[in-house]
Parts: C-alpha cells; sequence; structure tokens
C-alpha cells in the first residue's frame, strides 16, 4: 500500500514478503537509509530518529537485518575486488590493535573488538602541528584474531611496499613474520618509552635521578642503541617481584630489538608510532559502543 494505493509488485521484488533474504517489506531506497542509520548510531536509536523525522515505521530488528545484509554483501564485495587489484609499491602503514567494549545478549561481558588501519604515506601530512590523514581503509572484527587477520589481508593483498607498527601483541607479529615477511616491521616508540618507564619508577625513586635516565634511554633509542639500555637493566640487581618484572622487560626489548632501529625508521622519513590506530580506536569503535546505555 503506497500514497498512490495498492501497487502490486513481484514476489522476487524487495518490497515483497516472499523475497528471500530480500524480504525486507521495504523500498529500495528506505533499505539505503536504513543502512545509513545502522552504521551511524544504534539500531533502537535509528529506528527512533526515523519515526520522529520521516514518520516512518521501521523496527530497531529490521535495521539490524536490513545492515547485516547489506553488510554481508559489502564484505564479499571487497573480497572480490581485493582479488583483482593489481600490485601496488607505493609505501603505505599498515596497522591494528583491540579495543574493549560490553557486548550485550547472547555474548555479553567485555570482549575485546579488533581494528585494523591501513593507509598511504601519501595521505598523512602535518598541519598545524597536527598530523592528519587524508584517506584509510579499514576493517573491524568482534571475535577471534585469526577470523580478523583474514579480513585484514583483504586490505593489503595488493601492498608489496608496506611498513608495520604496532604496540608489541604477539599474535600481531607472528602474522607479519608468517604472511608479510618483508614488511618493515617497527615497534611504537612511545610505548616502549612507557614500559621503560615503569621499569625506572621501581628502581629509580629520585624524580630527577628517574627524569634523566630517561632521557638518556630516549636519546639511545633514537640512535639505534636499544643494546645499551638492555645492558643497564641488566646490570641492576634483583630479587623477588622485581626480578621477574626485570626478566619480562628484558624479554619484552631482546625479543623486539630488531624492530626498535628508530633512527634508521627517522632517516627513511617513517613513522614510529603507532597513533594513527588508537585514533581509530577513539573514532571508528569508542563513539559509537561506549555511549552511555
Amino acid at each position: 500500500i503506497t500514497s498512490f494505493g495498492k501497487v502490486q509488485v513481484n514476489k522476487s521484488h524487495c518490497l515483497s514478503a516472499r523475497a528471500g533474504k530480500k524480504g525486507f517489506q521495504t523500498s529500495a531506497y528506505l533499505q539505503e537509509v536504513a543502512c545509513f542509520v545502522a552504521q551511524s548510531v544504534p539500531f533502537d536509536e535509528g529506528s527512533a530518529i526515523l519515526a520522529k523525522i520521516g514518520h516512518i515505521s521501521l523496527t530497531d530488528k529490521q535495521i539490524e537485518r536490513i545492515g547485516h545484509h547489506y553488510g554481508e554483501m559489502l564484505e564479499t564485495q571487497i573480497v572480490e575486488e581485493s582479488a583483482a587489484k593489481s600490485p601496488d609499491a607505493s609505501l603505505h602503514y599498515a596497522m591494528m590493535d583491540g579495543s574493549m567494549v560490553f557486548i550485550k545478549g547472547k555474548e555479553n561481558g567485555w570482549k575485546e573488538l579488533k581494528l585494523g588501519r591501513v593507509f598511504s604515506d601519501a595521505s598523512a601530512y602535518q598541519e598545524k602541528k597536527r598530523g592528519v590523514i587524508k584517506e584509510s581503509d579499514y576493517v573491524a572484527h568482534l571475535g577471534n584474531s585469526e577470523d580478523f587477520l583474514n579480513k585484514f589481508e583483504h586490505l593489503i593483498s595488493s601492498k608489496t611496499n608496506l611498513v608495520a607498527i604496532s604496540d608489541g601483541a604477539r599474535w600481531i607479529w607472528e602474522y607479519w613474520d608468517t604472511f608479510h615477511p618483508q614488511a618493515t616491521q617497527i615497534l611504537d616508540f612511545f610505548h616502549v618509552m612507557e614500559k621503560i618507564g615503569l621499569w625506572a619508577t621501581l628502581i629509580l625513586k629520585e624524580e630527577k635521578e628517574r627524569k634523566s635516565w630517561m632521557k638518556c634511554c630516549e636519546e639511545l633509542l633514537l640512535n639505534n642503541e636499544v643494546g645499551e639500555i638492555i645492558v643497564q637493566i641488566e646490570a641492576v640487581v634483583c630479587v623477588g617481584d622485581l626480578l621477574k618484572k626485570q626478566k619480562e622487560l628484558l624479554t619484552y626489548l631482546l625479543n623486539n630489538q630488531r624492530r626498535m632501529q628508530y633512527k634508521t625508521y627517522k632517516d627513511k622519513g617513517l613513522f614510529i608510532g603507532s597513533g594513527a590506530i588508537e585514533a581509530a580506536n577513539k573514532e571508528v569503535i569508542q563513539k559509537r559502543f561506549k555511549l552511555s546505555g
């Protein structure tokens, strides 16, 4: 029933209740509108917005079904397009991280939502002392790392000149070592300084001495001399819990030593921080999923 009266449609038409997965009983344009609100706000809010602004009666469940249907179609399209892309030798940064979100329903509780971000070096520039990335590709996944990485692979399958920056999660480095060993791997500089800073608070109680040592560590890192920091940490005599923390930090630095050649990276004009994926976590995930209620 329309404003023009009753309109007869084919059984395969999207307006038909018998159109299988397409049986949303809504017009193609309304499905487009539903997808727009589905990606912008939670489904129940989308339903309320459509009712208030357009006097459209579309339940949150209908919006959810439409959003999921076209999301699956888009995912299939992305996979097909990535397989058809020609090799791209331009420099691209690839980052991934996880963000904790609270999930309602059957999978209730705090879960890690994994996010990947890929952007070209040409898309990044400085604007008034602030870094700007003009264009990025994203992929997000609620579930295990294997399924996420399968999706992430489609973003980079055609890229042959990759720089991978991460905060050091083992599953991330295993992925790069296994599937893209030619990629330049960089351990986030600021994460390393944070780790060293936590150690410094345990062994250096005087703030002035602690700041001085941290400044020295920063200079060593930026001069490809992480080995000297390892020697200095090893020289500290520790027992008990402090010994455990010392071993953890040394293992972290030794395992990632090849990813901490920051002078080399900076000389090549590369980024050494993972701020782009941290910002993406906030903009892509947390703004949507950590709203009140």
